[in-house]
């Protein structure tokens, strides 16, 4: 059975504001919920990409930032 609406929710604003004084938290939350998932739910698969992007933000990247000198080749330079 697929996340409830709310629940969903709740999680994809946790993650988006991660950072890394509760980036441990947040995956934990994530974790959780995931855990209730059979792994062909398409929820399932979602809560995965979330953790993935979870760990770049522990790494110290800031997803969806274009100035990330990780999400571009090289890195910036100037």
């Amino acid at each position: 059975m697929p996340l409830d609406r709310e629940v969903k929710s709740k999680l994809r604003d946790r993650v988006s504001l991660a950072n890394k004084s509760n980036v441990e938290e947040v995956a934990a939350e994530v974790e959780a919920a995931r855990a209730t998932l059979a792994p062909d739910d398409k929820d399932y698969d979602r809560l995965g990409g979330w953790l993935e992007d979870l760990q770049h933000v522990a790494g110290g990247k800031v997803i969806g930032r274009t100035g990330d000198p990780g999400s571009q080749p090289g890195g910036m330079q100037g």
